[in-house]
């Protein structure tokens, strides 16, 4: 699982690495019903074989794979990046999973670096076409507001009988990007979680275990991230746009970081209860598709700081 160095038998490996990540994302430009599910796949391989292969494999599985999107799309633009930052996400994620770091620092180090890459290749590209960061990214950013407006515009015409409320419409797209990152970050956040789940089950399979990835369902997240809840809940209040926005966003990621707790207490109690995969099925599907059951997750989550679930089951 170790080693740089490209060896004769790892070149297959980095061919199937590359027709994988290709695949996956012809699947997502081809098929975008599909691909909404398919994005959450591309890092596995290049995660799979940097684990498999070493850095140097995954590394020319990563370059190839968005050199062949450059070739095929003729374009290098945000959708570029956003490949480039899946793929990059698998990369990284075998490098701190080898590391053999906490499952806390492996997640954040991996965004980091991430964020750290992508911003590096945005300047580069700003300095290139003469246009500053800002620019590039406020100039993204009205473009999907004015999509979402010639959609919703295009949605009242075909469909007179719903009555669209126009002014509604354009307010829930202007609160969307407002709300946006954080939204973003947690599905980020989701991506690299099953990801390391998916990892811990194909490494499972040949026998290999990685510590700081098992026992995930006890899991908890840090006590003092609740103070942060607190202060977060407070400054919403505040008569202050941007402090507004950005307590929004992080109180929505902090959210989420209690919902993986909350998952972890759920997966807790199906392991200890011995729960039929059919009930934990439905259970999971329930999450996904209602609100309320997803409040409840992260009710358990961040309950969980002061009551601690699992060491009290324990204890009885």
């Amino acid at each position: 699982m170790t080693g740089t160095l490209i060896q004769p038998t790892a070149i297959k490996d980095i061919l199937i690495g590359i027709l994988l990540c290709v695949l996956i994302i012809a699947i997502m430009y081809i098929m975008p019903l599909i691909g909404i599910f398919a994005w959450l796949f591309l890092p596995l391989p290049v995660l799979f074989y940097r684990l498999k292969a070493g850095r140097n494999g995954s590394g020319i599985i990563v370059a190839a794979s968005l050199a062949v999107l450059i070739v095929f799309t003729n374009n290098f633009a945000f959708n570029t990046l956003y490949f480039g930052s899946l793929l990059m996400t698998g990369f990284f994620l075998g490098e701190f999973i080898e590391k053999h770091l906490t499952i806390e620092k492996i997640m954040l180090y991996t965004g980091l670096a991430v964020l750290g890459t992508c911003g590096a290749v945005l300047l580069i590209y700003s300095l290139t076409q003469a246009q500053g960061i800002e620019q590039l990214i406020s100039n993204y950013v009205s473009r999907y507001q004015a999509l979402s407006t010639q959609l919703f515009s295009e949605s009242a015409q075909l469909y007179p009988e719903i009555k669209v409320d126009q002014q509604m419409l354009e307010k829930a797209s202007s609160l969307f990007v407002m709300i946006f990152p954080g939204i973003f970050i947690n599905s980020y956040l989701i991506m690299v979680w099953l990801n390391i789940l998916f990892i811990k089950k194909l490494l499972l399979k040949r026998g290999i275990i990685i510590k700081s990835i098992e026992n995930l369902n006890q899991w908890k997240a840090p006590d003092y991230l609740v103070f942060g809840v607190i202060a977060l809940s407070v400054l919403i209040f505040l008569p202050v746009d941007m402090l507004k926005l950005l307590s929004v966003n992080c109180l929505i990621i902090l959210m989420f970081v209690y919902f993986f707790q909350g998952i972890a207490v759920v997966s807790f109690f199906f392991q200890k209860k011995n729960a039929p995969f059919a009930l934990k099925f439905f259970f999971y599907i329930l999450i996904a598709i209602q609100p309320l059951f997803m409040f409840l997750v992260i009710g358990f989550g961040l309950f969980d700081t002061w009551i601690n679930f699992r060491k009290l089951d324990t204890a009885t």
